[in-house]
């Protein structure tokens, strides 16, 4: 069915659940703001140069939406100083602050709350909406990795392939892609042109632009990214392979089943992981704790310190990186930006609510929920607005 999300900032609203509340002293001051529209970057620089400090000096537990109203904390390295705290921080509401004693780090974060209007939808479609929500809500979420994650132009995993690969002359190929003007001169070869109108917001693309203007070879270009936006690019590969293997276990069915061979997810272990034998999948008690939300099948965010499954699970997980072209040797190449984990096939779905109104914009329906930190919102929201044959199958 049709509809629209984020045609506001305020349809689409964002709260952080933190993993813990700061203990009132230490050199790391935890604030809590709400921005929007409003990027990460710019949020973290504007905090920054407040309390002049670095970049680096401000942790964050996770990145949120730039075309939203987003509420979360940061943490900033003082280093003793005790600044006064302002109410706003340019366009930045300061909600609350509190010291701690050490720095946020992405994924210390519980999860997030989402309150999301969906607008240009027929709300007679609203039971089966809500329906959809409350299904994801029992049976929980496939925990996709949502198409944000993979750049405007949805290539970062090409991007992430090319850099293990070392084919620099396909990364910059897919760097500059596009169908604005300035790529116009890149389809051309007119490098000087396209250097000259490029965008001012698009520091990578201007960087290896101009140094190939300047005469250099595309891998000696290549060398002018920054190592941050390397990384977000090769996580996003991961982020593919890892969609593509569970998408295939939604296609058979076993993406909520934990198969001999599958490394467990321990929801509340902190990320450790068993193998399931034989033995496990004899009783009920395996597939209890799958339902119960106590445990999931994982799947593979690809490096080389990640563990392995086993059996018929590693034997998917193997043809699915086959198939794209992934092979043992990019594991190396890999390991300086990413050193592999496990990730759960499966994610919670809390707090589920849908209701249908009317503001000054026209009918809406809105959808609210709790989501475990790196799950994906509009993984959600899709799912309620799109049919699918897994959802079918549930329900019979």
């Amino acid at each position: 069915m049709a509809g629209k999300t984020k045609t506001f900032p305020s349809d689409f609203v964002v709260r952080e659940i933190p993993l813990y509340e700061p203990c009132g002293e230490g050199e790391h001051l935890y604030l809590t703001v709400c921005k929007t529209n409003m990027s990460h970057d710019e949020c973290v620089r504007q905090v920054a140069k407040e309390f002049g400090v670095s970049k680096r000096d401000v942790g964050c537990a996770g990145r949120k939406d730039f075309h939203a109203v987003t509420t979360q904390i940061f943490s900033i390295y003082l280093r003793g100083k005790k600044p006064e705290v302002p109410n706003r921080i340019g366009n930045i509401e300061v909600l609350s602050s509190c010291f701690h004693t050490n720095k946020l780090r992405l994924g210390h974060l519980l999860g997030n709350s989402f309150v999301i209007k969906i607008r240009d939808i027929d709300t007679e479609e609203f039971s089966i909406v809500q329906q959809r929500l409350n299904m994801l809500a029992k049976y929980g979420m496939p925990n996709l990795f949502g198409t944000q994650r993979f750049g405007n132009y949805g290539n970062n995993h090409e991007l992430g392939f090319a850099l293990v690969k070392g084919d620099w002359d396909a990364l910059v190929s897919a760097l500059l892609v596009g169908n604005e003007r300035h790529h116009d001169f890149i389809k051309k070869g007119e490098f000087k042109k396209a250097f000259d109108s490029w965008p001012f917001g698009q520091p990578a693309e201007r960087n290896v632009l101009e140094a190939m203007v300047s005469g250099k070879t595309t891998q000696q270009a290549c060398k002018t990214i920054s190592r941050q936006l390397q990384k977000l690019w090769v996580n996003a590969l991961q982020s593919f392979l890892f969609n593509k293997v569970l998408q295939s276990r939604m296609e058979d069915a076993t993406w909520n089943t934990l198969l001999i061979g599958d490394l467990a997810w321990k929801h509340d272990g902190g990320g450790r992981t068993f193998e399931v034998t034989q033995e496990d999948v004899q009783g009920d008690e395996l597939q209890e704790r799958v339902d119960g939300f106590l445990l999931s099948p994982s799947g593979p965010l690809w490096g080389a310190k990640m563990r392995m499954p086993s059996g018929v699970v590693l034997a998917k997980e193997l043809s699915v990186r086959e198939l794209h072209g992934f092979k043992d040797s990019h594991l190396e190449l890999m390991r300086k930006y990413a050193e592999g984990v496990r990730r759960p096939l499966k994610a919670k779905v809390s707090h589920p609510k849908a209701i249908c109104a009317k503001d000054d914009h026209g009918d809406f329906i809105e959808l609210q929920f709790s989501l475990p930190a790196g799950s994906y919102a509009t993984v959600a929201v899709e799912f309620c607005l799109t049919p699918s044959l897994w959802f079918e199958e549930l329900s019979e």
